[in-house]
């Protein structure tokens, strides 16, 4: 229950950094030229899911440098996961800032040595970065070859960078989060498919699902 007081509190935090982020989000939208309306109950699910993840990270985690880490990261996949299923567009102007804060974080990120070969520490950020972004871009560009339409977006190229930047090579966490998500897509993909909601040559967005996975391992495999 020694817990329970900072989650809480964390939650909180968690919902003013959603607010904030409705509000960045849209300002950023129009920057970028990109509709974006929100109803009422589109302003609640960034502030929500905000809520919600620094409630159980703060729980699973404690006072602790990484808390502050993972809720950095938390705050730019919400905000990346809401704006791409409403829009279906992921920002540049989140994505480019956000690889320098990952960047950045990795210096602070606490590694396990032994299990960030071949570099014990922030080098292997940059690393995962480039094998991310650069198997995401041969699967953008062989969408584009084979099916004359784009299979995965370009924003999941640049979401793919920033998740190797987040995760690393500790304990292979980027190749985790990165099959989880295409997994996960790959079962909606084939579920859609079959029902019929969406035709052979329609794309399904990944990004979302890029998302959910990173979060998965950020949540259950430390770095």
């Amino acid at each position: 229950m020694s817990q329970f007081p900072l989650a809480l509190a964390w939650a909180l935090a968690g919902g003013v950094v959603g607010g904030g982020l409705n509000s960045l989000s849209r300002w950023l939208a129009r920057v970028e030229e990109i509709e974006f309306r929100q109803s009422r109950t589109d302003t609640l699910v960034m502030p929500g899911l905000c809520v919600l993840l620094f409630f159980l990270f703060a729980w699973q985690l404690g006072p602790q440098r990484l808390l502050f880490i993972d809720s950095v990261y938390v705050a730019i996949l919400v905000q990346v996961l809401a704006f791409d299923l409403k829009t279906r567009y992921i920002l540049d102007l989140v994505m480019f800032p956000s690889w320098a804060i990952a960047f950045g974080l990795a210096f602070l990120t606490p590694w396990t040595p032994y299990a960030t070969w071949p570099w014990p520490d922030w080098r292997t950020a940059p690393v995962a970065a480039l094998i991310g972004g650069g198997v995401f871009l041969l699967l953008y560009l062989g969408g584009q070859f084979v099916f004359g339409t784009e299979a995965f977006g370009f924003g999941d190229v640049k979401l793919a960078v920033f998740i190797g930047m987040a995760t690393g090579l500790s304990n292979l966490r980027m190749v985790h989060a990165l099959l989880y998500g295409v997994f996960l897509g790959g079962f909606v993909a084939i579920i859609l498919l079959i029902t019929r909601i969406r035709g052979l040559k329609e794309a399904v967005p990944y990004g979302p699902f890029l998302v959910i996975g990173t979060l998965i391992i950020l949540f259950t495999q430390p770095p």
